[in-house]
């Protein structure tokens, strides 16, 4: 049989994922498919989650926000795939009714339960809300200052409630904007992720209509 180079076959004119290509893997030569190469860059580069159902009436209480919640990739040398300038970010879509008019509180979290159990790191204190109907988004944008173990993690955290009402409703500002850094804690803990929990005060009747999440820009 004799060998060609790489530079002399043919090309390929389109690709299936059954397509495969030789790698090394623990020192022996094995094949691997198109498909579980791009699930496993998809994989190590980023994290996602999302609802696949509306959330409420509710959240007058602490309340996790399903689908809000992803785990921390790990690294096959060890430790995760945290670095510093790795990235969470949420966005809701959410409405309310006439009652509730307290202040919409959103918790950052991090730990391995994916529940109101896990630390909060940030807390986001926004606006009082108004007795009135009302829709809107909220986006929040987490950085991870730093990371490691010990106290040496720090995420810095920015949230906005944008909304159709012009200062009543889920906020009494018109766009509001609230920020957060952590103290520093312990990032490289087994089976961590991250994950948001609301809490809309006494009385309130939120809908939460999706949410959709991701961690990005890991090592």
């Amino acid at each position: 049989m004799v060998d060609s180079k790489i530079s002399a076959l043919t090309a390929a004119t389109s690709l299936t994922d059954a397509d495969v290509l030789a790698i090394v893997n623990s020192a022996v030569t094995k094949k691997v498919d198109l498909s579980t190469l791009t699930a496993y860059f998809e994989a190590r580069g980023r994290q996602n989650n999302a609802s696949v159902a509306n959330q409420g009436a509710g959240f007058a209480s602490d309340t996790y926000l399903t689908g809000s919640y992803v785990t921390f990739p790990t690294n096959p040398s060890g430790g995760n795939r945290l670095q510093a300038k790795s990235k969470y970010r949420l966005r809701m879509f959410m409405s309310k009714t006439a009652a509730g008019v307290a202040t919409p509180i959103f918790n950052i979290r991090v730990g391995t339960a994916g529940t109101t159990a896990d630390t909060a790191r940030v807390t986001l204190t926004h606006a009082a809300q108004s007795a009135a109907i009302d829709t809107g988004t909220y986006d929040l944008s987490v950085v991870f200052r730093t990371v490691g173990s010990g106290t040496s993690a720090v995420i810095q955290a920015g949230g906005i409630i944008d909304h159709q009402l012009a200062s009543t409703g889920l906020t009494t500002l018109n766009s509001d904007i609230k920020t957060g850094t952590s103290s520093g804690f312990d990032s490289t803990v087994a089976s961590s992720g991250i994950g948001v929990s609301l809490n809309a005060g006494t009385s309130a009747a939120w809908t939460v209509q999706l949410v959709e999440v991701e961690l990005y820009n890991l090592a």
